[in-house]
């Protein structure tokens, strides 16, 4: 009979290290993922920040020239491309 519960014994142990090998996932995140996330949170911040000021309508005096200085650089930029590729494809 002490063979019996011997055997029986090791068919249990030799069972509940089995389905723990199978039940047993990875959760190890990597570094970029890390990262990613943390990128992510701190671009929802700044979005949230963002709209905070957008809605509560805070708006400097300096915000005012400061859009005014950068249209004016994309008008001068786009015009100095545009006489670039002209001059580019009259060349040929």
């Amino acid at each position: 009979m002490s063979s019996a519960v011997a055997a029986l014994t090791n068919t249990l142990s030799t069972l509940t290290l089995h389905s723990v090998a199978h039940t047993h996932k990875a959760t190890h995140l990597s570094t970029g993922a890390i990262a990613a996330v943390a990128i992510a949170a701190i671009a929802v911040v700044c979005c949230l920040a963002w709209a905070i000021v957008r809605l509560t309508a805070f708006e400097p005096r300096w915000t005012q020239s400061l859009r005014h200085s950068v249209a004016e650089a994309g008008f001068r930029a786009s015009a100095t491309w545009s006489e670039f590729s002209d001059w580019a494809r009259l060349g040929r």
